[in-house]
C-alpha cells in the first residue's frame, strides 16, 4: 500500500498549507541544469505523518494550498480533479505541482 508524508501548517494569514509526498521520494534532491530547475525533498520541511491515501484526501479537502510531490501523490490532485497534468513540473522523474484554492 502506498504511504505518504502529510503535513499541515497553518499560515500567519490563518490559511491552510498541506504538503504531500510520496515515501519514495523523501530526501531526494533533483536538478536540471538546462531549465535552472531543482526539487528538494527534504524531511524537514515535508515530512509530517505517515498516512494512507485516503488521509492524503482528507488532508487535502480542507487545504487552501496544496503542494504534491511525487507520482502517487500528484495523482491524487488530478484525480481529484485540483490539478491539470499539462501544470504538473516534473524534474528528473520527481513530480511536484502547486495548488491554490480561491474562495469568493
Amino acid at each position: 500500500m502506498a504511504m505518504f508524508y502529510i503535513r499541515r501548517v497553518e499560515t500567519p494569514e490563518g490559511l491552510v498549507m498541506v504538503l504531500v509526498t510520496d515515501e519514495d521520494v523523501m530526501e531526494r534532491a533533483v536538478y536540471d541544469e538546462e531549465r535552472g530547475v531543482r526539487i528538494i525533498v527534504s524531511r524537514s520541511f515535508y515530512g509530517g505523518s505517515l498516512g494512507t491515501e485516503a488521509d492524503a484526501i482528507k488532508t487535502i479537502e480542507k487545504a487552501d494550498i496544496i503542494v504534491l510531490t511525487g507520482e502517487k501523490s500528484v495523482s491524487i490532485g488530478v484525480r481529484m480533479g485540483l490539478v491539470n497534468p499539462d501544470s504538473v513540473l516534473e524534474v528528473k522523474g520527481i513530480k511536484q505541482v502547486q495548488v491554490f484554492k480561491f474562495s469568493y
